[in-house]
């Protein structure tokens, strides 16, 4: 950037501020379930070897 580009600062009182925000524009939390199979040892060494074996036809393919 220029030194003589000039920037402007806008301050936006606390109510724009507040109504600029929508409900889509924040993260979803998870569910009981989400968070279940977050920490469910078996769910995830399963879910390892299926993205590895992925990974490894992925690879073969490229091989050829």
């Amino acid at each position: 950037m220029k030194q003589e580009e000039l920037v402007e600062l806008y301050i936006l009182d606390q109510k724009e501020l507040m109504s600029s925000y929508k409900q889509g524009d924040f993260v979803a939390l998870p569910n009981t379930y989400t968070k279940f199979f977050r920490r469910f040892f078996p769910w995830q060494l399963v879910r390892f070897i299926w993205i590895n074996i992925r990974m490894m036809v992925m690879i073969f393919k490229s091989h050829r």
